[in-house]
């Protein structure tokens, strides 16, 4: 007999996930993936390729697509409220590290905490999408360096915050470099909200295997029945 499909992941109910990741960052992660199914599930992907009339693109010509830039350009100081019980409502600082994601034309930028980077290099080791004996190790969440105590940890002018960010720059760097697919996990996708970067490189893809596949077709036909290119670049007969 004929074996069902496989049932589909609910991750708006928490379906077929670990109760303890429920409310947790791969959670929230995958709960967001459906802004971008259309071109990351594999369903989505054949469809965005037939409109083309062309079977769905190889993963090594997928490589071909312009390729993302990664860097730590600054940091910066935030306030946030905290609501003390007795004591009223107070703030407190933390740094945020600007990430400078580019691909061609296309840039974002946006600011993460150290804790949400580590969170993040966690996920990725628990889910196995990057190699544990390979990958960077994360940097460590140093106190002392050098004799001083980290008193001005939200300092950005300080030896302390400027080491971190160098540290941080080099591990993201080094990541992307080890696993240039990583970019396309909807992981990464929904953590630095590249969502339109993924869309233009499926456009991409697909436009350049188009034209690929029109001009093996032409090739393959009598000379009588050549085909010309029209305006949008492909070709029809």
């Amino acid at each position: 007999a004929k074996k069902p499909p496989p049932r589909a992941m609910d991750w708006s109910s928490g379906g077929e996930c670990r109760p303890s990741e429920v409310g947790g960052l791969f959670y929230d992660v995958m709960s967001h993936s459906h802004k971008f199914a259309d071109v990351t599930s594999d369903d989505g992907a054949k469809a965005f390729n037939e409109t083309f009339l062309i079977k769905p693109v190889p993963e090594h010509e997928a490589e071909l697509t312009t390729p993302v830039t990664i860097e730590i350009i600054d940091a910066v100081v935030r306030k946030e409220t905290l609501l003390n019980v007795g004591d009223g409502i107070g703030t407190k600082e933390h740094v945020e590290y600007i990430i400078k994601l580019s691909r061609g034309l296309q840039l974002k930028t946006l600011g993460k905490r150290y804790s949400e980077l580590q969170s993040f290099h966690q996920l990725l080791l628990e889910h196995r999408l990057i190699d544990r004996l390979h990958a960077p190790p994360f940097p460590e969440k140093q106190t002392f360096r050098d004799g001083w105590y980290k008193f001005d940890h939200t300092d950005t002018s300080s030896d302390f915050v400027r080491t971190r960010k160098i540290a941080l720059d080099q591990y993201l760097k080094r990541l992307f470099e080890a696993n240039p697919t990583l970019y396309h996990e909807p992981c990464a996708i929904a953590f630095f909200g590249i969502e339109e970067f993924e869309l233009k490189a499926a456009e991409e893809v697909s436009k350049a295997a188009a034209v690929k596949a029109a001009k093996e077709k032409a090739q393959a036909l009598p000379p009588q029945q050549a085909i010309q290119p029209n305006m949008r670049g492909l070709y029809e007969v």
